[in-house]
């Protein structure tokens, strides 16, 4: 059973989407999009600062969206990302605070629910 504080826990209406590059098995270069649980962003960061971050166990972090071989994801990878995930592609790769963003985004959505139940 859901409760209205589910309703507004970050890690259920949101994930902050990371661009993760790395090396192959074989060396070849790898780009990955993944969506980290808000709870776990720090834990993401410094699993990620460590060269700890194990993309074939990351459930406990959030998804992996899409991956693939290759320096840099193709553009209309980045668009159906966004797609996928609501946002402006060209906010991705933007200094920001995501937390932040996510606060004032359930803040946005507790006041359209309270203008909702008038």
């Amino acid at each position: 059973m859901s409760t209205e504080n589910d309703r507004y826990d970050p890690d259920n209406v949101s994930r902050i989407i990371v661009l993760v590059y790395g090396r192959m098995d074989h060396g070849g270069p790898f780009w990955c999009y993944v969506a980290v649980k808000p709870s776990m962003y720090e834990k993401f960061k410094a699993a990620e600062t460590g060269g700890d971050l194990d993309l074939y166990n990351f459930e406990a972090f959030g998804e992996i969206i899409v991956s693939a071989e290759g320096e840099t994801p193709p553009e209309d990878v980045t668009i159906k990302v966004a797609e996928l995930y609501n946002t402006d592609p060209s906010t991705f790769f933007q200094p920001m605070d995501p937390q932040e963003i996510i606060a004032q985004r359930i803040a946005e959505l507790k006041r359209r629910d309270a203008e909702g139940s008038n």
